[in-house]
């Protein structure tokens, strides 16, 4: 049972700015990795992001195939600190498939390495002023390179030991660089649904690379952020939540005015939550947590954060977290918790909604997963006000869950509208007063449509004896339904979207179904919105076979459509079909969304495989392109030569609302499995103006 608390009885809402120097180091480790999974154990050269915290070493990523996918890399202790002269010591943790039983490793990272050439780390002698050099003496010393050499030691649960070292080379991040490297301004994602509500990223003069297996890693967050449920544990096997680490909801990161926001939860409270499913894991009668620790000390032995990852499974409720990071680096900026207002729901087949932020106005609203929503300062992270409980229903309450019925909020005429408890809620955005609650579906979509003075909220409700799905529009200002109208469209957890006046969704026909293969055919509808109702505008016809669902995204002209096997680019205002790729798809909880003149695929959205596919959203040339190299496993085959695995360890939303992934001015941001990960897609600058 879930036992989130009212606010007046939790504790207080805090805020954490982060304080001191952030910097961050690139290396590269000559053969310095090692294929875990093979038999050979084939050596690697392996790229090394470093992100230190006062000259501490505080996040490390191994930047290797390797090294990612469903292999989770932890940093157990980082003893490596930098200095103006070196960078000594060394990094400590374990690596596992992050369900697997088999196949972990200890591992022991040393680095013994100098900061700067011999030049650059002589002391100033004296003031005599430096005489000009020529052209002839090369460039001046470098204080920021690094060389050395690193020596390292693997051990796994066998008791085998692996010991190899080599050189290392690298740099130490400048401020010039990053200054550099800031988003363009206005270039914003601020919401689950992109610029506008088209699953688009913004306008953007950034010319994309043609493979993307030439993404540029960036950095990977100074805030460790837990897994989405794609790769989470469930009462079914909690063990897992020793090698995955425990689950936090699946909500997406968006990004505005150069930071990256991102809200999770994590357990706390005592231990009693889902007692049948403790009891079957301990093998007894449950009576006291001493039982569940002696089953997870049995467990994982080596490290006792994995014995308190098991549970804390079993916790009775959550912290509610949002953290702001650097676009540029992945530093923390601040984070703001608020503690015993979530529900701590571990599973790995949560199927509904999840909160994600909007920011507006130098304001984040975030709701939780308890129907709460927060305001807090975008620049700061203080607690501006928070809406009281919005009432959960009981299953949330006594079965646990999370009560969240729409991916955003929206914000439309000083008033924050958004869905939970099966009800949408209008809120004052200045003060978090109530405005109203109007009953509507457990499941919406929350669209903001402004035609002159009018303005409207498009949500959906569900007639479910008579299985007829509606279109609500909604007074922004008292809540009254100002129409309600059938439509052909599902409700689905990211459809419709929002074009201008004109709303697209799809609907799935039961024709050709093969249960192996596919679920049906795929038809789009497209309707006009008046401020009396809604037009027809265009049906397709059948257009392909779909797997769970589609992937949907629109720039201004064109709707693109991922099927399972194909994928579709139609005329926006007819439905035409403009242009047609074969041997590219998705399945399942696929997430389209199109940006810089790219339309983007996440193809499976199960059991946390994450992978991308890049297609050309140009209909006089609408085709995939290759990733040259391609390694990690795949769930969704189809276009296996096409899809790019991230050199990070992965994570999806699973059977429910897909996890997002904002592209910004070039730069594509992830959510991992520990952290939010920043690739750099843009084309290298000798390129830019060709």
């Amino acid at each position: 049972m879930s036992a989130h608390l009212p606010a007046d009885e939790a504790d207080p809402v805090n805020t954490s700015p982060s304080s001191g120097e952030y910097q961050t180091v690139r290396l590269t480790l000559e053969q310095g990795g090692v294929a875990l999974d093979s038999t050979k154990q084939e050596r690697f050269d392996v790229p090394l992001f470093l992100g230190l915290r006062n000259g501490k070493a505080v996040v490390a990523w191994f930047v290797h195939p390797a090294l990612s996918g469903g292999r989770v890399v932890w940093l157990d202790e980082g003893r490596l600190n930098l200095t103006k002269t070196s960078l000594r010591g060394g990094l400590y943790g374990r690596t596992n498939r992050h369900w697997g039983d088999k196949n972990v490793h200890y591992f022991g990272y040393t680095i013994d390495a100098v900061v700067g050439d011999e030049e650059s780390r002589k002391p100033a002698a004296s003031a005599i002023p430096e005489r000009p050099r020529e052209t002839a003496a090369g460039p001046r010393p470098t204080a920021n390179v690094i060389t050395g050499t690193f020596s390292v030691a693997y051990l796994d649960d066998a008791g085998e030991r692996i010991n190899f070292s080599g050189k290392l080379s690298g740099y130490i991040l400048t401020a010039d660089q990053t200054a550099a490297d800031e988003l363009a301004s206005g270039s914003n994602w601020p919401h689950y649904y992109g610029d506008g509500y088209r699953l688009a990223g913004p306008p953007s003069k950034a010319k994309l690379i043609d493979d993307l297996s030439q993404a540029r890693p960036v950095w990977k967050s100074e805030a460790y952020i837990p897994t989405a449920y794609g790769s989470a544990p469930d009462n079914r096997y909690p063990d897992r939540a020793g090698r995955s680490g425990n689950g936090g909801g699946s909500a997406s990161p968006v990004v505005v005015d150069g930071r990256v926001y991102q809200f999770f939860y994590r357990p706390r409270g005592p231990v009693g939550q889902s007692t049948p499913y403790i009891e079957n894991f301990i093998g007894q009668p449950y009576t006291d947590e001493a039982l569940l620790l002696a089953k997870a000390r049995r467990l994982f032995p080596q490290r006792s954060y994995q014995q308190d990852a098991v549970l804390n499974h079993f916790r009775t409720q959550a912290d509610e977290v949002l953290v702001c990071m650097d676009a540029v680096t992945g530093q923390t900026l601040w984070k703001t918790t608020f503690p015993q207002r979530g529900n701590n729901y571990q599973t790995h087949k949560h199927r509904g909604h999840f909160p994600v932020a909007l920011v507006a106005g130098g304001i984040v609203y975030q709701p939780g997963t308890t129907g709460r929503l927060y305001a807090v300062d975008a620049a700061t992270g203080k607690l501006l006000w928070e809406y009281p409980d919005a009432q959960p229903e009981v299953h949330i309450t006594q079965q646990g869950g999370i009560d969240a019925s729409a991916p955003s909020p929206v914000l439309i005429n000083g008033v924050v509208v958004y869905a939970a408890s099966g009800q949408v809620h209008g809120v004052d955005a200045k003060t978090g007063a109530k405005r109203w609650a109007t009953q509507l579906s457990h499941r919406t979509s929350l669209l903001p449509w402004t035609s002159g003075d009018k303005s409207l909220v498009i949500a959906s409700d569900r007639d479910h004896e008579k299985k007829q799905t509606f279109a609500v529009a909604l007074d922004p200002a008292d809540g009254a339904i100002a129409w309600r109208q059938p439509v052909d469209y599902l409700i689905d957890y990211t459809f419709p979207l929002l074009a201008g006046d004109l709303l697209v969704g799809y609907s799935l026909i039961k024709e050709n179904v093969n249960p192996s293969e596919n679920d049906g055919l795929a038809i789009l509808h497209a309707y006009k919105i008046t401020a009396c109702g809604l037009q027809a505008a265009w049906t397709t016809k059948p257009l392909a076979p779909i797997i769970d669902t589609i992937g949907m995204a629109i720039d201004k002209e064109h709707v693109y459509v991922s099927a399972a096997s194909e994928a579709f680019c139609l005329k926006l205002a007819t439905g035409e079909a403009a242009a047609r790729a074969e041997n590219v798809g998705g399945a399942r909880t696929q997430t389209a969304f199109v940006a810089s003149g790219r339309l983007f695929i996440q193809p499976e959205g199960r059991h946390g495989s994450q992978s991308f596919l890049m297609l050309s959203a140009n209909p006089h040339d609408f085709h995939a392109f290759a990733a040259s190299r391609a390694d990690g496993a795949l769930n969704h085959q189809v276009g296996a030569e096409y899809q790019w695995r991230p050199p990070h360890t992965w994570t999806t939303a699973y059977a429910n609302q897909p996890i997002v992934y904002p592209l910004v001015d070039g730069r594509l941001f992830v959510r991992g499995l520990d952290a939010v990960y920043c690739y750099d897609l843009r084309k290298p600058k000798a390129k830019q103006s060709q």
